[in-house]
């Protein structure tokens, strides 16, 4: 009776437990508006407005980006590999690993705050994309 008890508490237990990584990758997944694109570099700062046009990056949860939409100082309409986890930025095995996005070869900072996404590449005086959820 005992070990029947001690099977149902684990599996009990075992089944309450989550996943870190679906719930990190819920963050991200789905589709968001593309509403700002800043820059940084040697000539300045800037930035463009596509808050009135409908420019959308959808992340799937099978690593497949697809964009709408049009023309865009991120990525043109398409579908785009992508990884969303902690990784090496500067891509030494010695630096500290931060959470990023990978779109094909290229990595991008990740930043949510009040359902606003920025993912960034101004650690290479790069642009950041700014989204809203759609």
């Amino acid at each position: 009776m005992k070990k029947i008890l001690i099977i149902i508490l684990g599996i009990a237990f075992l089944s309450g437990c989550s996943n870190d990584d679906d719930a990190l990758n819920d963050q991200i997944i789905g589709k968001w508006k593309l509403i700002e694109v800043e820059f940084y570099g040697f000539g300045g700062q800037g930035s463009t407005d596509y808050s009135h046009e409908n420019i959308i990056y959808d992340f799937q949860p099978n690593g497949i980006l697809k964009v709408t939409g049009g023309q865009n100082e991120g990525y043109s309409s398409g579908e785009y590999n992508y990884f969303f986890g902690l990784d090496y930025l500067g891509g030494g095995m010695t630096d500290p690993k931060v959470l990023l996005v990978r779109i094909e070869d290229s990595k991008w900072t990740y930043n949510l705050n009040k359902g606003i996404m920025r993912l960034g590449q101004s650690y290479l005086d790069g642009p950041v994309l700014i989204f809203e959820r759609k």
